[in-house]
């Protein structure tokens, strides 16, 4: 199956602003084609329509827009690469803020999950909790699943690479009830790759 370049909310963005004209669509186009970067690009695009006197120095109001662009770039955000080298803990208190039994995080965090069956809706909300956008959570999930090292260290037989397996599989495994697992399946699609 052949993967989708992982597209950058940077490259995302630039694209918007080249593109950006008002009132021809191009908001609402990218918009659907990009729903991960939804608040970045009405941000944009409510920046691109703002008009601007050259006329005089810049107010006091524009100096509180500047400060909270800055502040939203300074913000964490957690990258694909962080994701890999982060600590099972940071999956575990994701998946507590979404009220998931552990077994579900540690599903997450040893990419044992078929990205087709996650539904966009328990993605977008697995990302929020850890920091991160969607696309990079799906990036990570698309990756070989892992076994963790500490049960390789307790087995006293070689472990196996895990398989990967369902959403649905690990909601059953992790113990949660059909009308639990049916809230959280519900989704209009699921992922594509």
């Amino acid at each position: 199956m052949a993967k989708q370049a992982q597209i950058t909310e940077g490259d995302v963005l630039r694209a918007f602003a080249m593109d950006f004209e008002p009132g021809t669509g191009v908001l609402q186009r990218y918009l659907a084609q990009y729903p991960g970067h939804s608040l970045a690009l009405v941000d944009l695009s409510m920046e691109l329509m703002r008009e601007v006197a050259d006329d005089g120095p810049p107010g006091a109001t524009e100096f509180e827009l500047v400060a909270a662009g800055m502040s939203r770039l300074r913000e964490t955000v957690v990258t694909l690469e962080a994701l890999q080298a982060g600590p099972a803990k940071i999956f575990t208190e994701a998946i507590e803020m979404l009220a998931l039994p552990l077994q579900v995080g540690l599903a997450f965090k040893e990419r044992r999950i078929v990205v087709a069956t996650l539904p966009q809706r328990m993605a977008a909300k697995m990302a929020e909790a850890l920091k991160t956008s969607t696309e990079t959570l799906i990036s990570y999930l698309a990756l070989p699943a892992i076994a963790p090292m500490a049960r390789a260290r307790k087995s006293t037989v070689r472990p196996t690479s895990p398989e990967k397996v369902s959403f649905e599989k690990v909601l059953r495994d992790a113990g949660l009830d059909d009308p639990h697992i049916a809230d959280l399946l519900r989704e209009e699609q699921p992922w594509t790759l």
